[in-house]
């Protein structure tokens, strides 16, 4: 009986890129998974792999989304954090811009409306529903209600990666009854422990950030910030020690907003991979050895 093997993808916006670099290594090398849940930028690699199993289509169709009206109108060019230079005329639009934030932030509770997401989904996404994909996969999302994870894995694929992929403040939230449903990794940012409970191996590929920013001005907008970065970083990195093996693309401290980096990102996840793949390989083929395995069901774990 063979080693049954999970993928655990993690969220992080336009990194996502990297994990279709990853996985081209690993499907052009005969690693195959039995089973893939994913967060957020993680939910929708996840489910066109799980739709199609080919990673070179996967580059091609967001390719083809990134020059596409859809794309456009989701306006994540207008957001990146280093929009503006340095100079007077620079740091006096962001002080405008700020401020027209803030006044928005107490009236709208988004800045895009849910459809456009779902259209982009749609458009990236060839299976709508679950029973469609060759693979089977789970997808997380979060109740901001209850403050408790949701988890999909049948019914309708696109409204569950739609709502693992609303970043909360940026996308229309999905309201269901008292639910308030938003992006999946504000609970879970790499599902490791979904796979973990169901396979008897689970890869995860991360795309947290490598570095946090140099901290420019010591206010209340920039401590807060570095706060919420420094506890994401610290519950990916959690979430990633369940895992048996993990691949760490190099991201640097790009936003979730540079799909500007595609094809930077697409590359570092295919050198991650390359770097990692004899190591993987040496480790699944020890795991999966009788002799392990008896040890494993004996409890010993010397």
């Amino acid at each position: 009986m063979s080693l049954s093997i999970g993928l655990a993808l993690g969220g992080g916006g336009a990194r996502g890129a990297a994990h279709i670099g990853v996985l081209q290594i690993l499907h052009e090398n005969g690693i195959r998974f039995d089973s893939i849940a994913g967060t957020s930028a993680g939910s929708i690699i996840g489910a066109m792999y799980a739709s199609k199993q080919d990673p070179k289509w996967i580059e091609q169709r967001f390719h083809k989304f990134l020059n596409s009206d859809d794309f456009q109108a989701m306006g994540t060019h207008r957001i990146r954090e280093d929009q503006y230079p340095d100079s007077a005329m620079g740091q006096m639009a962001k002080y405008v811009r700020d401020r027209i934030v803030l006044v928005m932030s107490q009236q709208k509770s988004f800045i895009i409306k849910r459809e456009k997401l779902e259209r982009a989904i749609d458009f990236l996404i060839p299976a709508k529903r679950f029973d469609d994909l060759t693979i089977p996969l789970y997808v997380t999302t979060t109740d901001l209600h209850s403050g408790e994870q949701v988890l999909y894995d049948h019914g309708n694929l696109i409204d569950a990666v739609v709502q693992s992929c609303t970043i909360p403040g940026y996308v229309q939230p999905t309201e269901r009854g008292e639910q308030v449903l938003v992006d999946g990794a504000v609970i879970d940012p790499i599902p490791v422990e979904i796979m973990k409970s169901q396979m008897d191996y689970v890869l995860a590929i991360s795309i947290t950030k490598n570095s946090l920013p140099d901290m420019k001005k010591k206010n209340i907008y920039e401590i807060l910030t570095r706060a919420e970065q420094i506890t994401s970083r610290f519950l990916s990195k959690s979430k990633m020690e369940k895992a048996d093996f993990v691949i760490h693309p190099s991201v640097g401290g790009l936003h979730w907003s540079r799909f500007d980096e595609f094809d930077t990102l697409l590359t570092n996840g295919r050198d991650a991979a390359i770097v990692s793949l004899n190591e993987l390989k040496m480790d699944l083929k020890r795991k999966n050895s009788i002799f392990f395995r008896l040890k494993q069901k004996l409890g010993i774990t010397s």
